[in-house]
């Protein structure tokens, strides 16, 4: 099985910039790292992570080497890096985790949201966490054909997902996975 998790990183950050980002990025970031761990014990998880500083960068990448491309790429070219990320995931991943605040979630999954739900994979889990208005702006129904489970979290402050929405989706990656 495949994953991918979206998140944007943290104003919290580690002193060395050799770290990858999914070390880096610390503070609220943990919950996305976290889960990020326990969705690779039964899928191979890949995370990109959202900033205006580095753009749609991989997890495992190195912020030294990220400093080394040119930063930082601001928010439309992370938006729209971000978009492309997403659409290419939506076709291999088997579970799909997307964790934004409201402004990135509208200007990346709302935009491409058509594209998403055409590309997405029959049967496929789908994890969608952003603010209840961004969340009422898409078809939700439409993703959820062809098997597809579609768990939704209504972000209130800071928190990126919810402890029961996150028991939810480690659950049915579980189910999915040992079947």
């Amino acid at each position: 099985m495949k994953a991918h998790v979206f998140a944007e990183g943290s104003n919290t950050t580690a002193e060395d910039r050799d770290l990858p980002l999914v070390e880096y990025y610390e503070g609220l970031f943990g919950t996305v790292a976290g889960l990020q761990e326990e969705l690779a014990d039964h899928t191979d998880t890949t995370l990109h992570v959202l900033s205006e500083e580095f753009g749609a960068a991989r997890g495992h990448e190195r912020v030294a080497d990220l400093e080394t491309r040119g930063t930082p790429v601001g928010f439309e070219e992370m938006t729209a890096a971000a978009r492309e990320e997403l659409r290419g995931a939506a076709t291999d991943a088997d579970v799909m985790v997307v964790l934004l605040s409201t402004d990135v979630f509208e200007m990346t999954v709302g935009e491409a949201w058509p594209d998403l739900v055409e590309a997405a994979k029959p049967g496929s889990i789908w994890c969608l966490s952003a603010a209840r208005s961004a969340l009422e702006e898409l078809d939700l129904e439409a993703l959820e054909t062809d098997g597809r489970t579609v768990l939704t979290y209504e972000r209130r402050g800071v928190a990126r997902i919810g402890t029961e929405t996150r028991e939810q989706l480690l659950e049915t990656v579980t189910q999915t996975a040992t079947q």
